[in-house]
């Protein structure tokens, strides 16, 4: 499981994925702030995705004011 959190400022980042084991494929559960979210005006926006990821990916993370993710990763 991975989870980032911000303050009151946006923020973008990018988290590689070399933690997780290589030639393994793996599904990201992606539990994100909405494209509208907001600390104060819509603090309870969320989007979840799921996409295919391995250990040579890279995940940009987009956070919302006051926002934040978490990623569960699960093994195929």
């Amino acid at each position: 499981m991975m989870a980032d959190v911000t303050d009151a400022q946006p923020r973008t980042l990018q988290a590689r994925l070399d933690f997780l084991t290589p030639g393994r494929r793996y599904t990201a559960q992606i539990y994100r702030d909405a494209d509208d979210a907001h600390w104060a005006s819509n603090p309870e926006a969320v989007t979840i995705q799921s996409r295919q990821v391995t250990s040579a990916d890279t995940l940009t993370l987009k956070l919302a004011p006051g926002g934040g993710q978490a990623i569960r990763f699960v093994a195929h």
